[in-house]
């Protein structure tokens, strides 16, 4: 996984980027102030994030593991749409690769007791199934950003103030082509989701149970 991830990570173009995340903040900078301050008091574990989507909304949230599902956070990214839940930890690259999600089972399954969910991606035994992994993973790139849309260099961790901002630039192309690859519901196909900035719609009074490992 560590060498598709790094392979994945070299076709990351940063100076592009820059245009999208202004092309798609741009329509919801009159929401600003509201996501600011929701962020303001709020620990991340407890924000639920909304992105606006004309299928239903699509929202995310970061559910605090027992131990660390990884080395870049003790916490998952949960992504709920209109067909299901995908569960995701968090990878970081040395250098300017950045993060990147990976993709797993649900965390709170009696499976993922003793050594944290298995990766929903399969073994790759042909040289055209890992340039296919490579292809994905490298759909898979997360951003927080601050109120001054300033973009983290780690993902957070509990108990750390909420990001204002999340964008995942590439997911949705992800969800569109792949979804039978980020899950493990055997009649996932297209999921839609836009290219756009989740922002915090609600604190939430107490933090999700958490979940394995």
């Amino acid at each position: 996984m560590q060498t598709l991830l790094s392979a994945a990570l070299r076709r990351v173009f940063p100076a592009g980027l820059a245009l999208v995340i202004g092309g798609a903040l741009a329509p919801q900078m009159g929401q600003a102030q509201d996501a600011q301050h929701a962020a303001a008091s709020c620990p991340v574990e407890r924000a639920l994030y909304t992105l606006p989507a004309e299928g239903g909304d699509i929202h995310a949230a970061f559910i605090p593991a027992r131990n660390w599902p990884s080395a870049a956070s003790n916490l998952y990214l949960k992504l709920t749409t209109a067909q299901r839940d995908y569960w995701f930890s968090f990878a970081i690259s040395n250098g300017y690769g950045g993060i990147s999600l990976l993709p797993v089972e649900n965390p709170y399954d009696e499976r993922a007791q003793d050594s944290g969910p298995a990766s929903t991606l399969p073994e790759a035994e042909r040289p055209e199934d890992e340039e296919a992994q490579i292809e994905l993973l490298a759909q898979l790139r997360f951003l927080s950003m601050d109120r001054d849309l300033n973009v983290a260099e780690n993902p957070p961790s509990a108990g750390e103030e909420a990001p204002p901002y999340l964008m995942m630039p590439e997911l949705g192309q992800a969800l569109w082509y792949d979804a039978a690859l980020l899950t493990t519901d055997p009649a996932a196909e297209r999921d839609d989701m836009p290219r756009g900035v989740f922002r915090i719609s609600t604190c939430l009074a107490e933090a999700p149970p958490k979940a394995w490992p």
